[in-house]
């Protein structure tokens, strides 16, 4: 990224919001909450991230697809409990991960493109898990691609960002 992304707080929960499965309410944290559930999207993050690398290790490309798609799952319910909101399901994560590209577009789009393909990723990932349908070597890359999209993310929505 040339220039830090700058976004309100406000604008990121917005976007979360616009992503949400239409239809469903978006739940909103009190700031305890939203702390609390950060810090175990968080946690559960780094747990799926560190399985996910060892699968890798252990050529269970099953796994390592699976655990990926978790640690972005993660990441994303993070960012919504930072900003007050709870997002529960697939379709809210994949939403709210999108609005949050489209967000991060407007104001620098190659990071934003870079969240595009990274949510495209993600999905395959996942989808992997039900068809076993990747090489390993596709596997392994868009495990390491997924890591990187996730250090992007937490770089533009740090843990501090601030719990509405």
């Amino acid at each position: 990224m040339a220039e830090p992304v700058t976004l309100s707080s406000g604008q990121v929960s917005d976007a979360i919001r616009a992503g949400l499965r239409e239809g469903r309410q978006p739940v909103g944290l009190s700031p305890a909450e939203a702390s609390q559930q950060s810090a175990v999207y968080r946690g559960n993050l780094a747990h799926y991230l560190r399985h996910a690398q060892t699968s890798l290790e252990q050529d269970d490309y099953l796994q390592a697809a699976e655990k990926s798609w978790g640690s972005y799952a993660q990441t994303i319910k993070a960012i919504g409990a930072d900003h007050g909101l709870r997002v529960t399901h697939h379709a809210s994560i994949i939403g709210a991960a999108d609005q949050i590209a489209l967000l991060v577009g407007s104001v620098d789009p190659a990071a934003g493109n870079t969240l595009r393909t990274g949510l495209s990723t993600a999905r395959s990932l996942h989808q992997h898990w039900y068809e076993n349908d990747l090489s390993a070597d596709t596997v392994a890359a868009n495990t390491h691609e997924i890591m990187v999209v996730i250090d992007l993310l937490q770089e533009l929505f740090p843990a501090d960002a601030s719990a509405q």
